[in-house]
């Protein structure tokens, strides 16, 4: 079995940028964390995604250029008008000032005295901070910590100046005073900043990572509405490309871009083709059995051809040799025909159940559930073309949903937090069903819908998947839904009646169980989980939501376990 792990996205980790790559982690990015498609792919330009290897025109170097050039020419200028001299020399007077006041209380402790000369010729601020309350402390003069304080501060702003000095290279005429020099030196910063941000867009497209105040400021509103133009033109040249390759679609009601069919049916992978290795023969379908139908060539035996037979089928060597053997020449006659044996095939009707309670939440269940659903349809799709796939979520309620809804489903958010909840409400009662939690497990509706949607008669296939982690916490009686928790005996008795019915109309369930919650007894000697297997007539799978491919099979039919 091939096991995927995936980790924190690393834009360059995967070797170059195509549009398969990008559409892959847009689609896990949907899948695994509830983000809107355009909040994704905003995500991904925000991390560095060269968008410059999609587009053609339309680019941003251009505009980037210009930007750059401009800040450039407002430092430049900068640089021939000012120097730093003035603010160095006012700072220095004023930090040797401070350190002779504080020296002069220090004359009665001449060791004090020394390791505050010596933390001042180191210039070291973090040591006069440190040393200031010790000196403080052993002399008692507080008016030694204000000289201390003032010597910290005129050091700092010394280092600064000095070192924006040397960075920047000032050459002007124009003295400053220390104030206007340190704010001076904090906008050359910005600007630099600034510069930065739109070398890293050039280089990598990163389009949404720029000080968008800092633009404003220092390049003007027309600057800054008109990147925002030119972003909002990529963003949307992009949506286009990834449109007409097919890869997303347009939300008719929203406008929003959703990941198109094609694009889901690539997130599945083969990976539940156990779940049909038992299915009966039917004369029609794509699923492998051990029993004889029409179907696929497997094996180069065969048999005398029969009414009904394909042509397709023909063994021409074997019809041949039974021709000359019968008469001596090369014109069969239907005796003489002889067409492949092949293995039988069964058509199935299959609904996935997919609980979408609010414990789905917990350790990425759902999103392995997801990944379920999207492995099977890929392989019904690409193996068992005649078979048909369904999706029912429920939590309180039931709802049919494609195989294109999966990636951007999520469970129902907890919105009650009582330790004991027990709630009666009238179902046809809109204003009181306005206020129903939808977080909960109705079994119950789920497999009623899902009854309902196989129907009969189409083949005598039919089976549920039903995928969850955890017992029923609610029903209907009548009109009236009841939601419990802890679950109430009725939670249980309801969804069992709907089991045997699904039973009864020949429908098969086999159960995924994200959780062990339901070997727990939590009414008589009997499980629920017990109860459900000898009603299902299914199979019961124990999958770790991190490891599908360790599974705990647990076959009620034949009341034992198998390890997968």
């Amino acid at each position: 079995m091939i096991t995927y792990r995936y980790g924190p996205y690393e834009p360059d980790r995967d070797g170059p940028w195509n549009m398969d790559r990008l559409m892959s982690v847009l689609s896990e990015m949907v899948m695994r964390y509830d983000m809107q498609l355009d909040d994704a792919l905003r995500e991904l330009i925000n991390r560095g995604l060269p968008v410059n290897l999609f587009l053609k025109e339309g680019g941003m170097d251009d505009l980037v250029d210009q930007f750059i050039q401009q800040l450039d020419d407002q430092i430049n200028e900068v640089l021939d008008q000012f120097h730093l001299q003035d603010a160095i020399d006012s700072t220095r007077d004023s930090l040797e000032q401070a350190r002779k006041q504080s020296d002069d209380r220090l004359k009665k402790h001449p060791e004090l005295q020394k390791q505050l000369k010596d933390a001042a010729e180191r210039q070291s601020s973090d040591e006069l901070y440190r040393l200031k309350w010790d000196l403080v402390k052993e002399t008692g003069q507080k008016e030694l910590g204000s000289s201390i304080s003032r010597m910290q501060k005129d050091m700092e702003d010394l280092n600064t100046l000095q070192e924006g000095q040397k960075r920047f290279a000032f050459r002007g005429d124009q003295g400053l005073s220390r104030k206007e020099a340190l704010e001076l030196l904090r906008q050359m910063q910005d600007m630099e900043d600034l510069k930065q941000s739109m070398k890293q867009a050039q280089a990598n497209g990163d389009l949404f990572n720029f000080d968008l105040e800092k633009l404003a400021r220092y390049l003007g509103p027309e600057s800054y509405e008109e990147f925002l133009e030119r972003r909002d033109r990529i963003m949307e040249n992009l949506r286009k490309l990834m449109e007409e390759q097919g890869q997303v679609v347009r939300d008719e009601d929203t406008g929003e871009m959703k990941l198109s069919p094609n694009s889901v049916r690539r997130i599945g992978r083969r990976a539940l083709e156990e779940i049909f290795s038992a299915l009966k023969s039917d004369d029609t379908g794509a699923n492998i059995t051990a029993e004889e139908g029409e179907g696929e060539q497997v094996s180069t035996e065969s048999r005398p051809m029969e009414f009904g037979d394909s042509v397709h089928a023909l063994d021409i060597s074997a019809t041949l040799i039974n021709t000359y053997i019968r008469t001596g020449s090369n014109r069969p006659g239907f005796q003489d025909i002889e067409v492949f044996r092949s293995r039988g095939q069964a058509r199935s009707a299959t609904v996935v159940l997919l609980d979408m309670s609010g414990s789905m939440m917990r350790a990425d269940r759902f999103y392995y559930a997801k990944r379920m659903v999207l492995a099977l349809d890929a392989l019904i799709r690409e193996e068992y073309k005649d078979d048909r796939l369904m999706v029912v979520g429920f939590g309180t309620f039931a709802k049919s949903y494609t195989p294109a809804d999966i990636p951007s489903l999520q469970p129902f958010p907890v919105t009650m937090f009582d330790p004991h909840i027990r709630l009666r409400l009238d179902a046809s009662n809109e204003e009181s069903m306005a206020f129903a939690p939808e977080y909960f497990t109705n079994l119950q509706r789920g497999l009623s819908l899902s009854r309902k949607l196989l129907g009969s008669g189409e083949t005598k296939n039919r089976q549920i998947i039903l995928i969850t982690d955890g017992v029923p916490t609610a029903h209907f009686e009548g009109s009236t839904l009841h939601i419990n928790y802890p679950p109430s005996p009725g939670d249980f008795d309801f969804a069992l009646r709907e089991t045997r019915a699904a039973t009864d109309d020949g429908i098969v369930i086999n159960t995924f169980l994200l959780t062990s919650d339901w070997e727990f007894s939590y009414f008589g000697d009997e499980s629920f989980i017990q109860q459900f297997a000898k009603h299902s007539q299914g199979r019961i799978f124990y999958p770790h939501p991190r490891q599908m491919d360790r599974m705990v099979l647990v076959d009620f039919i034949q009341n034992k376990k198998t390890l997968i």
